[in-house]
């Protein structure tokens, strides 16, 4: 399967609320770095292994409803897969709705995701957190 199906797919589990799912495809010692702030964003830092990452997405999914998932456009080029991501979501405990954008950048062994760095909007995700 190519790096960019095994993305799409992983999108595709994620946007269905699959969130173990979503992680099949994905290495045991899988790394996930959301590049932030930690000050401005409590999410930002370093995931290590597949079950850190899981802990990571569970904390999201409790915080936020995702009212839609869309992968916009998928680049591939060998081993690495890059997304442009939107993301309709609403802060549970307020209620505010809101559009995240992200810029996602994946890296794939074997068939298997072995990293991942996403880049989002800091001031926006301050602001809703």
């Amino acid at each position: 399967m190519r790096g960019a199906d095994v993305v799409r797919n992983l999108y595709d589990a994620y946007a269905k609320r699959d969130i173990e799912g979503a992680l099949v495809d994905c290495a045991n010692d899988i790394v996930f770095r959301w590049i932030a702030d930690p000050a401005q964003s409590r999410y930002a830092g370093v995931a290590k292994g597949k079950q850190e990452f899981l802990a990571r997405l569970l904390a999201l999914d409790d915080d936020f409803e995702y009212r839609s998932f869309i992968p916009v456009e998928i680049i591939e080029e060998g081993d690495k897969v890059a997304a442009q991501v939107e993301i309709h979501m609403t802060r549970r405990t307020t209620g505010e709705e809101f559009v995240m954008r992200t810029a996602d950048f994946w890296t794939l062994r074997d068939g298997k995701i072995i990293g991942m760095v996403e880049y989002y909007d800091t001031a926006l995700a301050a602001a809703v957190i």
